[in-house]
């Protein structure tokens, strides 16, 4: 469904017009099955491969290539309240389902957002480029989380489901998935009445920071570094995203929304004088 239809003061831009690159092509509507399709299978196959991490220790033999030691593998979660799922079957302790079921959430997060929101094509280096990136910061997570230098499971709670940095982590990764799927939601609530055709959406999350969906992204990867490898390293990683958003993504959709709202993109900006920093701190 395409929301972003045309009207007066609002123009179509194509891609030869825009200098800054992104992995999203601004303006390109055509479909890409075979690359999204691709994306989605990187991402089914994310989640599987962080279940054998978790379970199993898969990659490991990096941590003791490094000089580093692995964690003990502590006693599979076993719930013996009726009605309830048997995640005893998949070998974890509740502290690694806790992981486990962050890494599936954001994947079928990302799964909502692609077949039911996103509107551009995939490009073929950008399916691959995205796909693979969160594959990269997850594994890197979950191997910090299982090398005993670096592990959040160094607290006194050990890997327990009551530890700090489990709870906190999990606190932000749900506030994060929530505003940046309430962001997307109500934008395509927006676009989808006749009378904004054409307009850029900027109430909600929108009218308190330019790029909300941009900091609940960072926002709910920090927390799954903070739940995995603690809040140092949480606080690293929500510096590289902004940093990295800060320098691409936010530069190129700025681009392309001036250039297709003209003036109503220029008066946004005048009132909504933050980026994606404000939530973050």
């Amino acid at each position: 469904m395409n929301f972003d239809n045309t009207m007066t003061g609002a123009k179509q831009v194509s891609k030869s017009e825009l200098k800054s690159r992104d992995f999203v092509p601004r303006g390109n509507k055509s479909s890409s099955p075979f690359n999204t399709t691709l994306y989605l299978s990187l991402r089914a196959v994310d989640c599987y491969w962080q279940y054998l991490v978790l379970s199993q220790a898969y990659g490991s033999a990096l941590i003791k290539l490094l000089g580093g030691s692995i964690i003990a593998t502590p006693e599979p979660y076993r719930e013996h309240h009726a009605g309830t799922p048997h995640f005893d079957a998949l070998g974890l302790s509740g502290y690694r389902l806790g992981l486990l079921a962050m890494n599936v959430i954001a994947a079928a997060k990302h799964f909502w957002f692609v077949l039911n929101v996103a509107e551009e094509a995939w490009t073929l280096t950008g399916a691959i480029v995205v796909g693979l990136d969160n594959i990269l910061f997850d594994t890197l997570n979950n191997f910090l989380f299982l090398c005993a230098a670096t592990s959040a499971t160094s607290q006194a709670a050990g890997e327990s489901t009551w530890n700090p940095y489990l709870a906190a982590g999990f606190a932000l990764f749900v506030i994060g998935i929530a505003a940046e799927c309430t962001c997307e939601v109500n934008r395509g609530q927006f676009k989808l009445k006749p009378q904004n055709s054409g307009k850029p959406y900027t109430t909600g999350l929108f009218a308190i920071v330019r790029h909300p969906n941009y900091t609940a992204f960072t926002i709910w990867r920090a927390g799954l570094a903070v739940a995995t490898s603690g809040v140092t390293y949480g606080i690293l990683i929500a510096t590289f995203f902004m940093w990295d958003f800060s320098n691409r993504a936010v530069p190129a959709l700025d681009e392309y929304c001036s250039k297709r709202y003209g003036d109503m993109w220029a008066d946004y900006k005048q009132k909504t004088r933050w980026t994606l920093i404000r939530y973050v701190l």
